[in-house]
């Protein structure tokens, strides 16, 4: 393995002063350096759960800098099923909204998010609201954005059966009362994107927060860092167009990541492959009908120890649209993705 250090002396030897241009390239070396010394850290291995494989198609999922960036409304929901087949495997469900707007000649973003996650006995629930500030920066546009986080960690009594035997006691102190908690927490990210290329970093459980179920249970959230980018390949055929996609976790323990391809065709049908390095192959494709509505389903095929699994099903739906007050609150929709 090559000297991390040569080559994050090499890579983030940065001047100290850089204007202009010279800024996003400033920018773009961090979030890289930063990035390596994830990946080739001695500490990493362990793997970390990317929450969704189709997180290109809401940013905002990943990075509270990302709401509004489009300037449009945006709602989002999708439901994933992990590891189908394996009784009381992961359900998640994440329903969100951002909104893109001016107030005088400056740009900002807005959302709102509620994420669902049952996973064995455990229920998680999360409400967020999100703020975006954007300026324009070279051919593109920077945003830092955070959000406030209200969650809830508690336990799904159903799903507990206890075992009566001279061995075992019926009713487990542990587990029986109505055990949960209630916490807050904050996140905040910075995104630079243009019409080719993205890139960006947030950080999440900036509070750590730690949930008592009881006095003998309890549950932290570990900060976690994750870095995302993508880039648009154009073709000679206008027709078609390649859209790729690279994310890394880590909760400066263990680290996850995964990387992703999409081909794209009249900028309304796709289909891709991705790649967890947590062990899985991605398949997805998607669909825009009408104005701005979205269709998009993945398929996680593992190739762990999990492979026995049929495998985790996505499905993603969102809705994109503009609304003009200046012409008497008509509505109106625009495609985009």
């Amino acid at each position: 393995m090559r000297n991390i250090a040569a080559i994050q002396g090499g890579l983030c030897g940065l001047p100290a002063r850089l204007d202009g241009k010279k800024r996003i390239a400033k920018i773009l070396r961090l979030l890289l350096c930063t990035a390596i010394f994830v990946l080739f850290h001695p500490q990493a291995g362990a793997q970390q759960r990317i929450e969704f494989s189709q997180y290109m198609l809401n940013l905002g999922s990943v990075n509270p800098a990302a709401a509004g960036n489009n300037g449009l409304i945006n709602i989002f929901g999708t439901f994933r099923s992990q590891y189908a087949g394996f009784p009381n495997a992961p359900l998640t469900f994440d329903v969100s909204a951002d909104i893109g707007f001016n107030i005088g000649k400056t740009k900002h973003g807005a959302g709102v998010r509620f994420y669902d996650n049952s996973a064995g006995i455990f229920a998680f629930q999360d409400v967020a609201v999100t703020y975006a500030y954007r300026i324009p920066l070279g051919k593109g546009t920077l945003s830092a954005g955070f959000n406030v986080d209200f969650s809830t960690v508690g336990i799904d009594h159903d799903k507990i059966h206890n075992v009566e035997s001279d061995y075992h006691e019926s009713g487990d102190p542990a587990i029986d009362s109505e055990a949960n908690d209630f916490k807050v927490d904050l996140a905040v990210g910075v995104q630079y994107f243009s019409d080719k290329w993205f890139a960006g970093a947030s950080l999440y459980n900036i509070l750590s927060p730690e949930y008592r179920l009881s006095d003998e249970m309890y549950f932290e959230k570990t900060m976690n860092m994750r870095f995302m980018g993508g880039y648009n390949f154009s073709f000679n055929n206008p027709l078609y167009k390649l859209k790729t996609y690279a994310i890394v976790n880590t909760d400066f323990i263990s680290w996850s990541g995964a990387v992703n391809a999409n081909l794209e065709y009249k900028e309304s049908y796709w289909g891709g492959i991705g790649y967890r390095i947590d062990g899985a192959v991605v398949f997805m494709a998607g669909i825009k009908v009408l104005n701005g509505l979205v269709i998009g389903y993945s398929f996680d095929l593992p190739t762990s120890k999990l492979a026995s699994s049929a495998g985790s099903h996505e499905v993603l739906l969102s809705y994109s649209f503009s609304v003009d007050f200046s012409k008497k609150n008509k509505y109106k929709s625009i495609r985009y993705l």
